[in-house]
């Protein structure tokens, strides 16, 4: 049997991918063992042995309000997902299995749109929002929010639908279904795995965002998660006083867990909705 040997060549190749692997490993053992630790023990270094153990630090960011913020997102992350699924999955069906005059160019114009970062309009849209009053106002956000996020869930519904099984469709018109019974009872019945991507993203698309938090919502009272934990960590405009380590890794912690929860629950149709090409 013939030994298969490495390369050099490919053996450095792999070197930049190890090093980036051990950073992200790091991180997570900063980000899990930090929150659990007391000020004096974080000050010797976050990537030193712990000697110490207190709760102290989730107790002190709660106290900071956490909870708002925590529901803020929520909100709008909720929201967003509900509206992006249901006009994403009307306007792919639409798309793709309907003929209507223009129908490749609004496709394409909403295509382009999925290109448009939020970081190339913030501004504009800044003052937009200043004039019409809409700054520091929920609908004001979920309005950009489901902008941002709904050309991507029509291009992911499209393509879902592209390959949808006739047979289906055909069945139901034979049975006396309209475009409308077709979807309530058959299409989106059948769609869970993609609106359940579609809802994944969509969900951490918005739980993580700064930006749109930062210029949008700047009330303390409708602060979001990243937002705040920002400001925990004693950086941004809102910063006054030095904050403890601890408890900005605290925050950070506490807002990772709902999609860590999200993720736990629908992993199976997460993972079908990417890899479907077709319905049984």
């Amino acid at each position: 049997m013939n030994d298969r040997k490495i390369s050099p060549f490919r053996l450095l190749m792999q070197i930049p991918m190890i090093i980036y692997s051990i950073t992200i490993l790091l991180f997570l053992v900063v980000i899990l063992i930090t929150p659990f630790r007391e000020g004096a023990d974080i000050a010797r270094g976050l990537l030193r042995l712990p000697e110490s153990f207190t709760l102290y630090n989730f107790q002190s960011a709660w106290e900071t309000g956490l909870n708002l913020a925590l529901r803020n997102s929520l909100l709008l992350a909720a929201v967003t997902c509900a509206i992006t699924i249901v006009l994403g999955g009307l306007a792919g069906y639409a798309y793709s299995l309907l003929k209507f005059p223009l129908r490749n160019f609004f496709y394409q114009f909403s295509y382009v749109m999925i290109y448009i970062s939020i970081v190339l309009i913030c501004l504009p849209l800044f003052l937009q929002y200043r004039d019409l009053r809409l700054n520091n106002t929920y609908w004001g956000a979920l309005i950009i929010f489901v902008g941002i996020r709904l050309p991507f869930s029509i291009f992911l519904f499209r393509n879902f639908f592209d390959e949808f099984s006739k047979e289906l469709l055909e069945a139901g018109r034979i049975d006396g279904l309209g475009h409308l019974g077709t979807l309530l009872h058959i299409v989106f019945p059948l769609s869970k795995g993609v609106s359940v991507t579609v809802m994944i993203f969509n969900f951490t698309a918005v739980w993580t965002d700064l930006l749109v938090g930062l210029l949008f919502l700047q009330k303390s009272e409708m602060l979001t998660i990243m937002v705040k934990v920002m400001y925990i960590f004693n950086v941004g405009p809102m910063a006054t006083k030095a904050t403890p380590l601890g408890q900005g890794f605290a925050g950070l912690l506490i807002g990772t867990v709902p999609i860590l929860i999200l993720y736990a629950f629908t992993k199976k149709h997460y993972i079908e909705g990417l890899t479907m090409g077709s319905i049984k």
